[in-house]
């Protein structure tokens, strides 16, 4: 009886152990599951790239009305005036100027024989403010600022005229400087009437 007692205690030993041993594996195979990447993640070794893109359109215009009037001057006198006019313009741009006669013209009168003058002529600058300082252009004559004309900003279309630079206005300014001499320095004298000329300011980026 002393040996069968042996041999279960051997037996009950060695079930024990492979049981151990089962279990050792089991919980391996679970840690190993939980470490495992799920399926469709990227592995830690993998990189994703994300490209962001913007733009900011260009953006130009006055901020004048569109009509802007002297008040009633003596042409006969020497005069000079300026317009002021505010502009917005997020890139470098251009102001171009055109006049549609070319000259002050009389509205109220016709050329006759009577040794009158019924035009004049003016001379224009402009002044262009924007973030790095002043931008000023040479004096031109009024009759070369007429469609065809040759002066350096004379224009129609958005991008001509007196380039800014590198500079932008947000905001800034444009001045229209319009000036004319003496009656009494120029050859006739002026026949009575109202004198008028349309100048048209375009601005726009520079092209």
């Amino acid at each position: 009886m002393c040996e069968r007692r042996v041999s279960r205690r051997r037996w009950s030993r060695a079930g024990a152990a492979r049981r151990g041993v089962l279990r050792t594996v089991a919980a391996g195979l679970a840690a190993a599951q939980m470490l495992a990447p799920s399926p469709g993640l990227a592995s830690p070794d993998e990189t994703v790239e994300v490209v962001v893109s913007a733009v900011i359109p260009e953006r130009c215009g006055l901020g004048a009305p569109a009509r802007a009037e002297s008040p009633m001057l003596d042409l006969e006198s020497a005069q000079a005036l300026d317009f002021v006019l505010p502009v917005e313009c997020n890139a470098p741009f251009a102001v171009a100027v055109q006049g549609e006669h070319g000259r002050l013209l009389n509205i109220t009168s016709s050329p006759d024989d009577s040794g009158y003058a019924f035009d004049k002529a003016y001379g224009v600058r402009l002044t262009l403010r924007t973030d790095q300082g002043l931008v000023r252009s040479d004096r031109c004559v009024s009759s070369d600022i007429v469609i065809g004309g040759t002066c350096d900003f004379a224009g129609d279309r958005p991008g001509q005229g007196l380039d800014s630079g590198g500079g932008v206005a947000v905001p800034g300014e444009v001045t229209l400087s319009i000036d004319w001499p003496d009656q009494s320095s120029q050859e006739r004298r002026l026949a009575a009437g109202e004198y008028r000329e349309t100048i048209t300011l375009t601005v726009g980026a520079r092209t």
